[in-house]
């Protein structure tokens, strides 16, 4: 097997305020066909998807990016989420061959990878491709998966047991990010994210998903399908996800922010870049183009910026 160097700048980022949902047994795949908002079928060892799951009223309990792990599903969530959905999703396991644990895994996120060559790390070759994934269960040190962002193949997710994961990344020769650098990547991708802050606050839609090949229309019914599907085929997708960028501190995700004629929006996700914030923000489209602000008193100014896809 050949092997590409880490690319200059390359980085491993702790996400110590995620966790990892392993989904096993050999219903698992059937069991989350009626449960997210993926063609979980499309899920194979070399690729993963971005899924949600939402109530039955459609409104998000989770979202992320669903990973092929050696005989299982890896979902990188979250901590602050991870414990209520797996609980939640428990109730839906039935009679199904299907088990839902978190993991005492480390979840590493790394930045600055060639978009445009394949990256070994240990015995895993990462192809080029956004999502493009490999896992292996390895003896002696346990299971381990990288895969590539959805939306922003410049970066990956990379899973297993905390002293193998260093290991890989001490060989690869990385170099260190925080948290921040994370967080301002994902909004810089226009990525969507659910906390413990906005669980239940937004339809797929509204974060973009189905833009990012998060939904399937043509799949079976899943929780939550008649609403998601309602709301796309009688074009009711009235609010979407926008980037911001602003100099007030203090924002939050959950937190509201206003506009013109005294509508509002909520907070996503938000990260420094410098001396300033960047975030993410549901806001009603008809309303984009307008003015916002951090506060009711009209301080705070936000600047949109432009996102990597089109959005309504």
């Amino acid at each position: 097997m050949s092997r590409f160097p880490a690319p200059a700048g390359m980085c491993a980022v702790e996400l110590d305020r995620h966790q990892l949902l392993r989904i096993s047994g050999e219903d698992r795949i059937e069991f989350l066909q009626g449960q997210l908002t993926q063609d979980v079928d499309r899920i194979d060892p070399r690729h993963s998807r971005l899924a949600g799951w939402t109530t039955a009223k459609g409104r998000l309990l989770a979202v992320g990016q669903l990973l092929p792990g050696p005989e299982a599903l890896w979902w990188p969530l979250p901590a602050d989420i991870i414990d209520g959905i797996a609980r939640r999703l428990g109730l839906f396991v039935l009679r199904a061959k299907v088990e839902i644990a978190v993991m005492n895994f480390a979840v590493a996120g790394l930045i600055g990878l060639a978009a445009d060559a394949p990256l070994t790390l240990g015995n895993l070759e990462l192809p080029v491709e956004p999502g493009a994934a490999a896992s292996a269960d390895e003896p002696g040190a346990g299971e381990l998966i990288v895969a590539r962002l959805i939306g922003d193949p410049t970066r990956a997710w990379l899973c297993g047991p905390a002293e193998h994961v260093r290991a890989v990344c001490t060989q690869a020769g990385f170099g260190t990010a925080g948290i921040a650098d994370w967080q301002l990547a994902d909004i810089t991708a226009g990525l969507p994210g659910i906390c413990a802050a906005t669980s239940e606050a937004f339809i797929p839609q509204m974060l973009n998903l189905d833009l990012l090949d998060g939904i399937s229309f043509t799949k079976g019914c899943y929780v939550g399908q008649e609403i998601v599907a309602r709301t796309q085929n009688l074009g009711r997708i009235k609010r979407r996800m926008y980037r911001f960028t602003t100099k007030a501190a203090g924002l939050e995700p959950g937190a509201t922010i206003h506009g013109p004629s005294q509508a509002t929006g909520k907070i996503v996700s938000v990260a420094p870049n410098g001396g300033a914030f960047e975030l993410t923000a549901v806001i009603a489209i008809d309303q984009s183009d307008g003015q916002w602000f951090a506060d009711d008193a009209a301080s705070g100014t936000l600047e949109r910026l432009e996102l990597p896809y089109a959005v309504g």
